[in-house]
């Protein structure tokens, strides 16, 4: 009889040993799926924080799609960001786009001239292509009139697999 009762002890002890490496089991799961969520979510935050800063131009972040009227002040602005993010993380310029370029590729068509890679300008030619395309002089009643050119953002291109932005194209209006 007194084996039979420590038998019985040392059955219900390795039960609820099991049954605490289950929990523990099933704890560690949980929490396990919901930090990859949490980090999933903050991932795609991130993300769309980055896009928006290029987005906001081309019309297709918030709840517009038509294009924005943009300076050649916010493209350059925009080319000196491509440019800043480029450089900090060692991107190289490349031929062209890809679904699988995390490269920032900014291109200007004015009439029927395009400047590439607008990101890679120096100073000194940005200032210069500011002074040519910041405002238009045109005739009107009162005599020579001054109005600022705008330009529309023809192309944005998101990575099929890096989901950032990694091409826009502005033309002139």
């Amino acid at each position: 009889m007194e084996n039979a009762s420590k038998a019985l002890i040392m059955a219900a002890e390795v039960l609820i040993g099991i049954m605490i490496i289950s929990i523990g089991v099933y704890l560690f799961n949980t929490l396990g799926a919901y930090s990859a969520e949490t980090t999933a979510t903050m991932e795609d935050t991130q993300i769309t924080q980055f896009n928006e800063q290029f987005l906001r131009f081309s019309g297709n972040s918030g709840n517009t799609t038509e294009p924005i009227r943009c300076t050649i002040h916010d493209i350059v602005g925009v080319a000196n960001l491509a440019n800043k993010i480029n450089s900090d993380n060692g991107f190289t310029e490349e031929e062209d786009a890809s679904d699988s370029s995390y490269y920032i590729q900014i291109d200007l068509q004015i009439g029927a001239r395009t400047y590439k890679h607008i990101e890679n300008l120096g100073e000194s030619e940005l200032i210069n292509l500011v002074k040519q395309n910041d405002i238009v002089y045109g005739s009107g009643d009162t005599g020579q009139t001054a109005q600022t050119k705008y330009f529309n953002c023809k192309e944005a291109n998101i990575g099929e697999y890096t989901k950032l932005v990694n091409y826009m194209k502005f033309v002139e209006i």
